[in-house]
């Protein structure tokens, strides 16, 4: 899946670009989750979309130090936890569930013979 967050529209500061994409980007992630029975609450995302998300008024910043280097959890934005993993391509991010839900899932789909995908990668332009 691609999520394009290219503006035709000149705007006059970062902010506010951010602002709209970070709608943009919200939006796309919440059409996912529309006709999921299990709806995905976790994103793994890199610095070029934090600093996009955090510029949002949905964006719920933690305020804890993280002393992991590779991932850490820094708030959460219309229902998504989010986590930082500073060696994520800069256009991509890893949707998936949390820890529970994903246990659940996989015993589900085990039961159940079903395929069901841990986590989907989003490939975003911005």
């Amino acid at each position: 899946m691609i999520i394009n967050l290219y503006l035709d529209s000149d705007i006059s500061n970062y902010a506010n670009e951010y602002k709209i994409k970070s709608n943009k980007l919200l939006t796309e992630l919440n059409r996912i989750n529309i006709n999921m029975v299990e709806k995905y609450n976790y994103l793994i995302i890199p610095i070029s979309i934090y600093n996009i998300i955090e510029c949002s008024d949905h964006f719920k910043a933690y305020t804890q130090e993280s002393k992991e280097d590779s991932l850490r959890r820094v708030g959460t934005i219309g229902g998504f936890e989010c986590y930082l993993d500073i060696y994520l391509p800069p256009n991509e991010i890893l949707v998936s569930w949390d820890k529970a839900t994903s246990r659940n899932i996989k015993i589900e789909s085990l039961l159940f013979d079903k395929k069901i995908e841990k986590q989907k990668k989003i490939k975003v332009m911005p």
